[in-house]
C-alpha cells in the first residue's frame, strides 16, 4: 500500500480475531436454537438471533454498552418499532432524497446493529451518515457549488472525528480518490475499524466495494448451514464471512413482510460482533 498501513491492519485483524474467538468461547459454540419470542408482533423475529446465540450473549452482559458505531448508507427511520429505545443519532453532513428502498435498507442496517429486540449490540450508540447510493433519488442538500458534501472520504473522516469506533458500510462504493485512501488510513491510525460488505454479484469483486482498500474488513455471506452463499462476492480484501439471510423485513412499496438475503446483512452482523468484542476487550482494538 502507498500509505503503508497493511502491517497495521494485519495486527488489528489478528487482535480482532483473538477477541472475537474468545468472545465466542465465552458465550458457547454457535448452535441453532429456537428464536426468542418477541413481545411486539410488529417486529419480525430474525434467524441470525439464534444462529449466533445472542440471547446468551446478552445474558452474559455483552450488549455493546459504551461502544459507538457509525453506519454509512441510507437514512434511518427511527420510529420503526424494532428501533424503539435504540440510541441513534443522525450525524449526516446533509440530507439526501432517498427512494423507499434506500430508506428501508438504512433502517434494516440499524436494526441489525442496535435494535433492542433483534440487534447484535443493543446498548451501543449508533451514529448514522447519509450517503448517495443507487437507491438515492437525488443528492438533496448534499451538493453545494458543484461539490458533494457526503463523499465517503468526508463521511469516514466525520465519523472518526465524532468518536465512532467501528464504521459499518453495506453498499457499493465507486468513489476512487486520494482523499478516500487517506480517510481510511486516518481511521486505521486511530484504531477505528471499517467493515464493508463484499457485494452480491457472485464474483471476485475488488472494484466496486470498499474492501478493495487495504485495512478495510471485507465481509462475504454464508448460508444458515454454514456454506458459502451463492450470491456472495469475494475478493482479496474479504477477511471474514457472516450469516447473510434470510433476513425478515418489509417491502418498501407495500409494507408487506418479505425475506431478503445479502452481504448487506453480513456486514452489520460483523460490526455488531466487533462492538461486543470492543466492550469486552477495549484494549484489543485500540492503537493497533
Amino acid at each position: 500500500s502507498p500509505f503503508g498501513f497493511v502491517g497495521r491492519a494485519g495486527r488489528a485483524a489478528r487482535a480482532l480475531t483473538t477477541a472475537a474467538s474468545a468472545l465466542a468461547l465465552a458465550v458457547g459454540a454457535l448452535t441453532l436454537a429456537p428464536t426468542p419470542a418477541l413481545s411486539d408482533d410488529a417486529v419480525p423475529s430474525q434467524d441470525y438471533f439464534s444462529y449466533y446465540p445472542l440471547d446468551t450473549v446478552r445474558a452474559k452482559g455483552y450488549t455493546g454498552k459504551g461502544v459507538t458505531i457509525a453506519a454509512i448508507g441510507g437514512p434511518v427511520n427511527t420510529s420503526d418499532p424494532a428501533l424503539k429505545g435504540a440510541k441513534i443519532t443522525d450525524k449526516s453532513r446533509c440530507t439526501v432524497e432517498a427512494t423507499p428502498d434506500g430508506k428501508r435498507h438504512g433502517t434494516d442496517m440499524a436494526i441489525i446493529l442496535v435494535s433492542p429486540k433483534t440487534g447484535v449490540a443493543p446498548d451501543a450508540t449508533l451514529y448514522t451518515y447519509q450517503s448517495s447510493t443507487a437507491s438515492t433519488t437525488s443528492n438533496g442538500t448534499c451538493s453545494s457549488d458543484g461539490r458533494r458534501l457526503n463523499t465517503f472520504a468526508s463521511l469516514i473522516n466525520q465519523a472518526v472525528e465524532d468518536g465512532a469506533q467501528i464504521i459499518s458500510v453495506s453498499q457499493s462504493v465507486s468513489e476512487e480518490s486520494p482523499e478516500l485512501k487517506w480517510a481510511i488510513a486516518n481511521a486505521i491510525s486511530k484504531g477505528v475499524i471499517i467493515v464493508a460488505s463484499a457485494g452480491n454479484g457472485a464474483s471476485d469483486d475488488n472494484v466496486t466495494h470498499l474492501s478493495r482498500f487495504s485495512g478495510v474488513v471485507g465481509v462475504s455471506a454464508i448460508n444458515a448451514d454454514g456454506t458459502f452463499a451463492s450470491y456472495s462476492s469475494w475478493g482479496d480484501g474479504v477477511v471474514t464471512a457472516a450469516f447473510g439471510g434470510p433476513f425478515n423485513t418489509f417491502d418498501p412499496a407495500t409494507n408487506q413482510p418479505q425475506t431478503v438475503n445479502g452481504t448487506s446483512v453480513s456486514a452489520p452482523l460483523v460490526s455488531g460482533m466487533l462492538a461486543l468484542a470492543r466492550q469486552r476487550w477495549p484494549e484489543a482494538t485500540t492503537n493497533q
